[in-house]
């Protein structure tokens, strides 16, 4: 998947943001299936992996999102999606947590978890 990120073209910034974004489609589904095997132990069960993946590099120290909701996507088959999955394709020497909460507020009282980027970690949301 690393190899691939590398190869995907940056995509055209259409507002300021600290991060680069790179799109793919797994028409072949070769990163589906891993993401299935990976996630096959997941109660209750995960229908899988869509198609449509987002890779965001940060390419400033400090970079992040501000808080915000991951919406449902819906594929061509009209499923919804129920679940993020982020995979870190690098570690990070310090920060660059990802920081769940359980509202839409940055606040130290809505963190529910903080997560360390760990290369080859999959966090499955």
């Amino acid at each position: 998947v690393e190899a691939l990120f590398h190869t995907l073209p940056v995509a055209e910034m259409g507002k300021a943001s600290p991060n680069r974004r790179r799109y793919f489609c797994d028409a072949e589904c070769w990163i589906q299936a891993a993401f299935a095997e990976a996630v096959s132990r997941i109660r209750p069960p995960v229908d899988g992996a869509m198609p449509q993946m987002r890779f965001l590099h940060y390419v400033e120290v400090g970079g992040g999102l501000p808080p915000h909701l991951d919406l449902a996507r819906t594929d061509a088959r009209g499923r919804r999606s129920t679940h993020t999955f982020i995979l870190y394709l690098t570690d990070c020497g310090a920060g660059g947590e990802t920081v769940l909460l359980s509202r839409q507020e940055d606040s130290a009282d809505a963190v529910v978890a903080s997560v360390a980027p760990r290369r080859g970690r999959l966090l499955a949301v």
